[in-house]
């Protein structure tokens, strides 16, 4: 029998959001008669022929008890990448090592039981122990009555109890109301019945109109709070229209005895006809209802279904209010998912076992973004070139392709506004053009642009002649970066072993509580250091490298890739921040360094260009919706993602218009996505590296005209690009009046017209700033769209004919045309011809 090398259990594995390991525990904080599976590997494979647990029990009456459990083979012999089913990374257990899997199943225990234990492989000559490990089994104990309320400095506070379960003291909450604006409720959870008050005093005060023991009925203005004591039940409403009501008391996450609630779950009545939106950039649904999603930051390599780079914990309710928790820990939403008849939240609580979260409950949809934008930051406005036409191609990675694509730009009369390169770097330093020849300098002395050598035969050799030539042809660059310090594994780079050795000993980088660093867990640049933004050394250190592009090139920005690189709640920043915050705070760190570096440089004029962000995002525009394919799939579930980002406060946002990825889009697809980008925030094709395979997959006009074998491709595409830069005094201003706002550039319908009930229901048009509205073709073979006019006049954007709305209208819709209509019920003048 082969000699048992390696036992591994490791209980909260990777910690990636959504998959397991096969080494991990199932779950990984088990809740109160929940069974549990403890997952091991053995290696190499067949070396262990028995696997079990020892399990000490400590009940919350301090009782003992010893079980042991024997585990059942799951997959011998196979690599891991065969057999781990829960999870797509290989890398943490050693890549494609073969090994044996094994599953150790335990009961459900009761709650608040201490489970400590140790999991044992042996074979007949050897054994090996893991190190001990422990759980609290946490459960959720519902509030079973308000035991009653109290004004007080404007204020309404609701006192919960729980009743005792086991020897598990009965627990107190409380609930305060308190009226922030005048069409602005704040609720504070707290895990203690008298927290005093949370939020600070306002001059707005409700009016009490009935107080009893059984009920207290308070006003402000249109909004009214009617709370009925037993049986329990809560309504807000504005001008006698319910907004948000519940009967359901409060759903409490206790651990241990005496410790503080972790979390909170609260259910409210749903109508069945009740729709939401937003939530930050969701793709799988246009009104959300039905969907049980979560605020987390992800990195969905494609088909990003319910998966997010930029959750918003905020969304609209046709019911006619919004509503927003404040918090960046993990939340989840089952929007009549698991209950046609209610909706319902889960958060985490903060340390002290408090909650906030907002309804805002203006008389427009519109208005409660507005409230919503303005509590959490309006948007910032880009420079006015942000809004042109933007090109870019992983296959462009030299000064000479570059540099042939722009030109070939100009000769075809497709003026090509920004230029975002990807291929520039060694894609180590992520400061260093690729190729350039240099002498390492110690880490805390930038690089300048005369430390470079720049042969002439290399892929760059004159960078500063590139951009030079690039702004006097009316192009603005923008180059690709990635938060991470990365893993070399082995491989020599002087200036990046100078700058790791750095990092680590100023500290510089994110870590685990023992002071050990952080390396990156997701698989894309996988075990690399991940800088703290939140330190101002460490982040003016890491700009400082950028210094040159900016200073002495005089690039236009950065495209602030990724940002969803961390996996673990324990991670520890600079400030004490933590990881539970972390995940979702990153990449709005990670960016604001950049964004304000870059305002200082250049007063203003350049911007990132982001994928990842979370609540607040849109103060460092702009943003795009991450990796899709070519496919009319994707090409829908893009205008979803983007009218869903733009509710969520990210008004200024584009795609990679008919996809980045895979085969070419037919010159269909490709014509119809154009259509659209010309009438988004931002338009842009974007394709990936293809390791220059032949022929190119470049999403260049000329590229799909050639490969399509339908050359109208260059002259419809020309024609999109030239009617976007014909309006663009329209997109600046409509832009502008955004950023002062907070309300989207790219609108659903029932924003303008929220009391035609059609306008709710229609999720493939869109208004483009207030002025146009925009009909996308998103299916193929489509000659003709049947679309909705909203209430108003109506002027064919192309043909100047003039309908009359609030009717359905089937219109002629060739390729080289998208339906789009002027809204003539305004002053519209910057779209006139």
């Amino acid at each position: 029998m082969a000699t048992l090398e390696l036992l591994s259990h490791t209980p909260f594995g990777n910690e990636h959001p959504y998959q397991q390991d096969p080494d991990e525990r199932f779950p990984r904080q088990p809740l109160a008669g929940q069974p549990v599976q403890l997952g091991v590997r053995t290696f190499p494979p067949s070396a262990a022929n028995r696997v079990w647990a020892t399990c000490q029990l400590t009940s919350q009456e301090g009782l003992q008890e010893t079980i042991t459990a024997q585990a059942a083979l799951t997959a011998q012999g196979g690599t891991e990448a065969e057999t781990m089913q829960f999870a797509t990374s290989t890398v943490r257990l050693g890549g494609t090592r073969p090994g044996d899997t094994w599953r150790v199943p335990l009961p459900g225990f009761a709650p608040g039981t201490q489970v400590t234990y140790q999991v044992h492989a042996s074979n007949s000559h050897q054994q090996l122990d893991s190190s001990h490990y422990s759980f609290s089994t946490a459960h959720w104990l519902p509030a079973t009555h308000l035991a009653g309320y109290r004004l007080d400095s404007g204020s309404l506070f609701l006192t919960f109890s729980s009743a005792a379960v086991g020897i598990q003291p009965a627990l107190q909450t409380s609930l305060q109301i308190q009226l922030s604006g005048p069409e602005q409720v704040s609720f504070h959870l707290h895990g203690t019945a008298n927290p005093g008050q949370h939020a600070p005093a306002t001059s707005f005060a409700w009016q009490v109109l009935e107080q009893t023991p059984q009920r207290v009925r308070l006003a402000s203005g249109s909004i009214s709070l009617d709370l009925a004591t037993d049986p329990y039940h809560l309504r807000i409403s504005r001008d006698d229209k319910t907004l948000l009501a519940t009967s359901a008391l409060p759903h409490w996450l206790a651990n241990s005895p005496g410790q503080l609630p972790g979390a909170v779950r609260l259910s409210f009545d749903s109508p069945q006809q009740e729709s939401f939106h937003g939530l930050g950039e969701r793709y799988h649904a246009y009104n959300l209802r039905g969907s049980s999603l979560d605020a987390s930051v992800y990195e969905q390599y494609k088909n990003q279904n319910i998966h997010t780079y930029l959750p918003v914990p905020f969304f609209l309710s046709s019911q006619g209010y919004g509503f927003y928790i404040q918090t960046a820990r993990f939340s989840t939403f089952d929007l009549a998912a698991s209950d046609p008849h209610t909706w319902q939240f889960q958060a985490e609580l903060d340390p002290q076992s408090s909650l906030s979260f907002q309804l805002y409950a203006a008389p427009q949809p519109r208005l409660n973004v507005q409230l919503f934008s303005r509590q959490v930051g309006l948007p910032t406005m880009p420079p006015d070139w942000a809004f042109g036409h933007w090109i870019s191609s992983n296959e462009w990675n030299s000064q000479a392709v570059v540099l042939e694509q722009v030109r070939k730009s100009q000769q075809l009369d497709i003026p090509a506004t920004v230029l975002v390169i990807e291929a520039w770097a060694d894609e180590k330093t992520f400061y260093i053009w690729n190729d350039a020849q240099y002498t390492p300098k110690p880490a805390d002395q930038p690089l300048t642009l005369s430390d470079f050598t720049f042969p002439p035969d290399g892929l760059w050799p004159d960078p500063k002649a590139m951009v030079d030539e690039l702004h006097r042809n009316g192009t603005r660059l923008l180059l690709w970066q990635i938060p991470v310090l990365k893993n070399l594994a082995g491989e020599p780079h002087p200036q990046q072993d100078i700058d790791e050795a750095y990092m680590l000993a100023q500290g510089y980088h994110l870590k685990w509580p023992d002071g050990s660093p952080y390396r990156v867990r997701p698989f894309w640049f996988h075990g690399s250091l991940l800088p703290d933004f939140n330190n101002p050394a460490a982040a003016a250190w890491w700009m400082s490298k950028r210094a040159y592009l900016l200073d002495e090139l005089g690039i236009d920005g950065f495209k602030t890739d990724g940002g969803e690189h961390l996996w673990g709640r324990e991670v520890v920043f600079a400030n004490g921040l933590r990881g539970d915050q972390g995940l979702n705070l990153y990449p709005n760190l990670y960016v604001g360094a950049y964004h304000r570096y870059l305002t200082e440089k250049t007063n203003g004029d350049a911007l990132t260009f982001s994928r990842a962000g979370f609540t607040g995002a849109q103060a460092f525009p702009c943003h795009w919706a991450g990796d899709e394919n070519s496919t009319w799939e994707a090409f829908r579930s893009s205008l979803r993602a983007g009218i869903n980002a733009g509710l969520s406060g990210i008004p200024f946002w584009g795609w990679d218009l008919a996809g980045f990825s895979g085969e070419i889009p037919t010159a269909e697809l490709y014509l119809r996505s154009a259509a659209m980008a010309a009438f988004c925030p931002i338009m842009q094709y974007h394709s990936e590296f293809n390791d220059h395979r032949s022929p190119l997959r470049d999403r260049t006009p000329w590229n799909i005209a050639e490969r399509t074998g339908q050359p109208e491709v260059l002259d419809f595409y020309r024609q999109f690009v030239k009617t976007r830069l014909r309006i663009m005094p329209y997109i600046v201003s409509e832009a502008r009046y955004c950023a002062e706002t907070g309300e989207p550039l790219m609108r659903p319908l029932f924003l303008d017209w929220p009391n035609d009930p059609q306008a709710w229901l229609i999720s493939d048009q869109y208004s483009f700033g207030r002025g146009l509205l925009v009909a996308p073709v998103l299916e193929p073979g489509c000659t003709e769209r049947r679309l909705y006019l909203p209430p108003g006049q109506w002027r064919d954007f192309w043909t100047d004919t003039t309908y009359t709305g609030a009717q359905w209208i089937t219109i002629p819709a060739p390729l080289d045309r998208i339906p789009a209509f002027i809204r003539m019920d305004g002053s519209w003048p910057l779209l006139l011809r």
